[in-house]
């Protein structure tokens, strides 16, 4: 996975870039001082994931009522899963 890189002065940005962003330099200076923050507190490649609890969907995508937490089945949990893979996808299908 790529790191994500924010130019530290505004003006290394190309003017090209501008356009694209729809971000003035002061809009740009704010957001990637709050990026880097939220950053500096996201979990980083080998950190033991938190639980959480998601619904589970049925196949056509609808809402099931049925929930599942990650402990349930992360092997280094200790939970009743423990020992099997998990593989974990984040994102929209839609």
């Amino acid at each position: 996975m790529a790191e994500i890189s924010y130019p530290e002065d505004w003006r290394d940005i190309p003017p090209e870039n501008w356009a694209r962003m729809l971000l003035t330099p002061e809009q740009y200076t704010a957001m990637r001082a709050e990026r880097l923050a939220r950053e500096e507190s996201a979990p980083k490649v080998g950190d033991r994931a938190p639980d959480f609890d998601l619904e589970r969907l049925s196949a056509e995508g609808k809402r099931t009522g049925e929930m599942v937490s990650l402990w349930q089945h992360f092997p280094s949990a200790g939970g009743p899963g423990h020992g099997r893979p998990v593989g974990l996808v984040f994102g929209s299908y839609t």
